[in-house]
């Protein structure tokens, strides 16, 4: 059985529970693996990453289960908004791919929700910036506007994983054209470092260097 057998044999009603689809979600992750890939990578990357597991899911197979999820609840999105929170909590590497996927595609319109703030409601105290920035690259290349300027303040000066991820969101959006304001600078200007990674670190800097 493929990919494709196996999601078109899930029944109507499972497909549209939020309580049945993490576990058939799971399954459907392991369909399309590639043969070759090492299981000591997989592991380590997980381990590293802090996710629960990482199963090494191709990208085209995550779009193709996503697109699949979207089409059986196109008549009650508001499935795919509450499916985000345990989807996150499971935190596999696969599970925050498909969050991502759900964030930018869900009808935010007919659900009244807003990306960023199912984002910003399901993250942990630590959150692998990996992780982080699939979601914002997804959100940001599906069309959506960027976080407004009161969010980005609002979680540049709050704790946790939130600065980072106004500190990515705002290299993201400068990929689309919206340079930093310049309150926002002034805070990146002040504060300390924003945690060990070398990447947020470059990209701090980065976002330092358009002054």
């Amino acid at each position: 059985m493929d990919l494709d057998d196996f999601l078109g044999s899930i029944p109507v009603r499972k497909s549209r529970s939020v309580r049945a689809l993490p576990a058939i979600l799971r399954e459907a992750y392991t369909y399309n693996v590639p043969a070759l890939i090492m299981k000591s990578s997989t592991d380590r990357l997980s381990r590293d990453g802090g996710y629960s597991f990482f199963l090494g899911t191709p990208d085209d197979a995550m779009r193709r289960i996503a697109s699949w999820l979207i089409t059986r609840n196109s008549d009650v999105p508001e499935n795919l908004a509450a499916l985000i929170r345990p989807l996150w909590m499971r935190h596999g590497r696969e599970d925050i791919a498909m969050c991502a996927l759900l964030l930018a595609n869900i009808d935010h319109a007919r659900t009244e929700t807003s990306p960023w703030k199912l984002l910003e409601e399901s993250l942990m105290p630590y959150e692998p910036v990996e992780g982080l920035l699939l979601c914002v690259e997804e959100i940001l290349r599906s069309g959506r506007q960027p976080p407004s300027e009161d969010q980005i303040n609002a979680w540049l000066h709050s704790d946790g994983v939130l600065p980072t991820l106004a500190l990515l969101c705002m290299h993201a959006s400068m990929m689309k054209g919206r340079m930093p304001m310049e309150k926002e600078l002034k805070i990146l200007r002040e504060m300390d470092e924003l945690d060990t990674s070398e990447l947020t670190r470059r990209i701090r800097m980065r976002i330092l260097d358009i002054d």
